[in-house]
């Protein structure tokens, strides 16, 4: 998770504008090992480790002019976080 929480400017072509770190706790909410991504076009990137099994979830919301428009960017999201997330745990220790 450590890779999540810096240094990411851009996913599926749209600019992150902010990141949300809930390590620490946020928004009155208690820690969590959650990253959230606020994109371009009020459309955004949830990841989190599960916790109960050693795997990530990430959830994606996008929005658009067009329903086109949605699977295109939804598409260009989905394989540029499984390409971080292959090349990410290829070569990185997991973590709980």
């Amino acid at each position: 998770m450590a890779r999540f929480r810096s240094g990411v400017k851009e996913l599926g072509s749209r600019k992150v504008l902010t990141v949300l770190d809930y390590a620490k706790g946020l928004d009155g909410l208690p820690k969590s090992n959650v990253v959230k991504y606020l994109l371009e076009e009020n459309s955004f990137v949830v990841v989190r480790s599960s916790g109960t099994e050693p795997k990530l979830k990430v959830y994606i919301s996008v929005n658009g002019k067009t329903q086109k428009d949605v699977t295109n960017v939804e598409a260009k999201l989905s394989d540029q976080i499984q390409t971080f997330l292959t090349r990410t745990f290829s070569s990185e220790p997991s973590e709980k």
